[in-house]
C-alpha cells in the first residue's frame, strides 16, 4: 500500500535556523520506523515577511500557528532578495500604486518562504482564511485572531504572504525552489520530531 506513495516526513516542532539561501525538504527515501499513514495533500507557498522574520517571537508564533493547524512543512528555506528578485516575484502588480513600496519591503531583509500541505483540507483556502484580510485593520476589526490582525502593521507590511490559486502556488513556488515539485497527491506522512530548518 505505501510503496505507491512518497514518503514525506511530518516534523514535530517547525523553528528555523537563520541561514539565509539553506533549503530543508521533508522527504525521506528510506524506511523508517515512526508511524505511518498514505493521506491525500494539498499545498500552498508561505512567505513570512522580512518584518516578522526579524522578530524571533512573532516569527516562532506564526510557525506554531502552522503546525497547530496540522500543517506539513514540504520545503523551506530562508532567504534575502535583490531588488531585481522581488520585481520579477511580483511582476504581476508591476504598474499598481503599491508596487515600488512592495518591491523595497520585500527586499529588506530575509525572509521565511514555506510550501506548506496540508492532509485534510485545501492548503491555500487554509491558509489565506488563517492570514485574514490583506488590509489589516479591517483584519483587527473583523478577524481579530487571524494572523494579520496580530503581526501584520500595514497593506504591505501585512505579516505573510500565501498563494491565491493553484497556478499561482505552481509559479510562486518555482520562483523560489526552481525545479522542485511537491511530492504528488497520496504521500505518505512518517509522524516524527525532526525539527525544521532549525532549532
Amino acid at each position: 500500500f505505501f510503496d505507491s506513495c512518497r514518503r514525506i516526513r511530518s516534523f514535530g516542532e517547525v523553528s528555523p535556523q537563520r541561514n539565509p539561501g539553506r533549503v530543508r525538504e521533508a522527504v525521506v527515501s528510506t524506511q523508517s520506523t515512526g508511524r505511518m499513514s498514505c493521506r491525500k495533500l494539498s499545498y500552498t507557498l508561505a512567505l513570512i515577511k522580512p518584518d516578522v522574520y526579524a522578530n524571533t517571537i512573532s516569527h516562532r508564533a506564526i510557525l506554531n500557528r502552522i503546525q497547530q493547524e496540522n500543517f506539513i512543512v514540504a520545503k523551506e528555506r530562508v532567504l534575502r532578495w535583490s531588488q531585481t528578485e522581488a520585481e520579477e516575484f511580483y511582476k504581476e502588480h508591476r504598474g499598481k500604486f503599491f508596487y515600488q513600496r512592495l518591491v523595497e519591503f520585500m527586499s529588506s531583509g530575509e525572509f521565511h518562504a514555506l510550501v506548506l500541505a496540508h492532509p485534510s483540507e485545501p492548503a491555500i483556502t487554509k491558509w489565506r482564511s488563517m492570514l485574514g484580510l490583506t488590509k489589516c485593520y479591517r483584519a483587527r476589526e473583523t478577524q481579530p485572531d487571524s494572523i494579520r490582525a496580530l503581526y501584520g502593521l500595514t497593506d504591505t507590511r501585512n505579516a505573510c504572504h500565501g498563494s491565491d490559486s493553484n497556478e499561482s502556488f505552481i509559479s510562486e513556488c518555482a520562483a523560489l525552489f526552481g525545479d522542485w515539485t511537491p511530492p504528488p497527491e497520496e504521500a505518505v506522512i512518517i509522524e516524527d520530531s525532526s525539527p525544521s530548518l532549525g532549532s
